[in-house]
């Protein structure tokens, strides 16, 4: 019988997820010159989804695909950051952002994410190879290849898999029924890798330019007691901000709760009272909104990255609690590791086998699990601590954190985002061989 993937002579990638990381795949792929499929159940550039906050690290990645340019007319550099207490009282003035734009020469930013989407879908050359409103429902592997169908019942053949498919991964799911064949505990941890023990209203609403809520360039956290809230004008005319509340109980995947509507209601009518700035509530910032919705916050690292020829990226293999700002900037340093790794090979091998195969997505998890692991492992702090989850964390937030040095803050900051990988196969920009001579 002849093989299903006899007329494919060139190395072919097939996408699960369309997404900021499946958009910045098959960007990365396009520069690279590898032929790929993208697949994507909904619409690209869709409305949902409030904001993304974008790190110095991943701006360097944007900036080697030539997006960075179209993102940078559309923000504000964040620069400074107060701190409050439930009673309105501020007790840090923080300028650790100018500080980090300082030393490592670049922002850190936050903008709507269908914005960010607009850029990176419209940076696509060949849009050929974007297939919206196709879901893939399932695969299954030859001697060569892989095969993904989709639910139109389509067929698409391809040398590998990636599923870029966010938290709610279909790939994910797919690849542990393969692995429960054979391992069946290695399966059940996969599917059950997450927990969530927060709650997070996030929203996009209106900042008026003649009543802002806060000024361009602002970000506000305020501290309460098993709950918290930021803001942030990272865009003229618009704030972005989080609610964050601990959940009755800890649940975990697949049974992580998903909210309505009426949930996001219920929370607001609970919390809407609480201030987040000087002379503005939850509520005002609700009644403000364009756009917001109610999600838990999963929190975990799947134990295995891939199997035979798929492999998972971005939310599907790691999820951080979002106050921060790290989880999506986590899956562009995901795109740099794994490119890195397949490009040089397909140089030297065009069709590889599937051991050399394995041995880049190996390359890939021990580069990038220990940085998912301090991510998802400091989000998780960090969304305690402005929780004031216990006395401790109280303490640490009145009574130590404020007598650091924004210069300190800045310095250690940067010494974890100048650990986040580029893109070896394209050219550095300028800048970072001066950011190289100043440390």
């Amino acid at each position: 019988m002849a093989s299903p993937n006899q007329n494919i002579d060139q190395f072919k990638v097939l996408i699960a997820g369309g997404s900021l990381v499946g958009l910045g795949l098959a960007l990365a792929f396009e520069r690279a010159g590898i032929d790929y499929e993208l697949f994507e159940k909904g619409e690209f550039a869709t409305q949902l989804g409030a904001s993304i906050g974008i790190h110095p690290h991943t701006i360097r990645i944007l900036e080697q695909l030539g997006v960075w340019g179209d993102i940078e007319k559309q923000v504000i550099p964040l620069q400074d950051r107060n701190h409050y207490d439930g009673n309105g009282y501020c007790f840090e003035e923080s300028h650790v952002l100018v500080n980090i734009h300082e030393i490592l020469k670049r922002p850190i930013i936050f903008m709507e994410r269908c914005k960010a989407l607009e850029v990176l879908y419209s940076h696509v050359k060949d849009k050929s190879k974007l297939h919206d409103h196709t879901a893939v429902s399932g695969y299954e592997e030859t001697a060569d290849g892989v095969i993904v169908t989709t639910e139109d019942g389509k067929q698409h053949h391809g040398h590998i898999l990636i599923g870029a498919d966010g938290i709610h991964s279909k790939v994910r799911k797919l690849m542990a029924d393969k692995i429960s064949a054979t391992d069946a505990p290695l399966a059940k941890e996969i599917n059950e890798a997450f927990t969530s023990e927060y709650n997070c209203i996030f929203a996009v609403s209106r900042n008026d330019p003649e009543k802002q809520f806060l000024p361009d360039a602002m970000v506000h956290n305020v501290y309460y007691h098993k709950h918290s809230a930021v803001a942030a004008s990272g865009v003229h005319g618009l704030v972005f901000w989080f609610l964050f509340v601990k959940a009755a109980q800890v649940t975990r995947t697949p049974n992580c709760p998903r909210f309505t509507d009426e949930d996001a209601e219920k929370t607001i009518e609970k919390y809407g009272s609480s201030q987040v700035g000087p002379g503005y509530t939850v509520k005002d910032l609700w009644d403000a909104r364009v756009k917001g919705t109610m999600v838990p916050l999963e929190e975990g690292v799947i134990k295995k990255w891939s199997h035979n020829r798929v492999v998972l990226m971005g939310d599907s293999v790691s999820k951080a609690t979002i106050n921060p700002g790290l989880g999506g900037n986590l899956a562009y340093e995901g795109i740099a590791r794994l490119t890195n790794g397949l490009v040089p090979l397909l140089r030297e091998s065009p069709i590889p086998s599937l051991e050399q195969l394995t041995g880049v997505f190996d390359q890939y998890f021990a580069g990038q699990k220990p940085r998912s692991d301090t991510v998802v492992d400091i989000s998780g702090q960090i969304t305690r601590y402005e929780a004031q989850d216990s006395w401790v964390l109280k303490f640490a937030a009145r009574h130590v954190v404020p007598w650091v040095s924004d210069k300190l803050k800045a310095k250690l900051y940067a010494s974890f985002s100048r650990g986040g990988p580029h893109l070896e196969y394209l050219p550095l920009p300028a800048i970072d061989a001066d950011v190289a001579e100043s440390t």
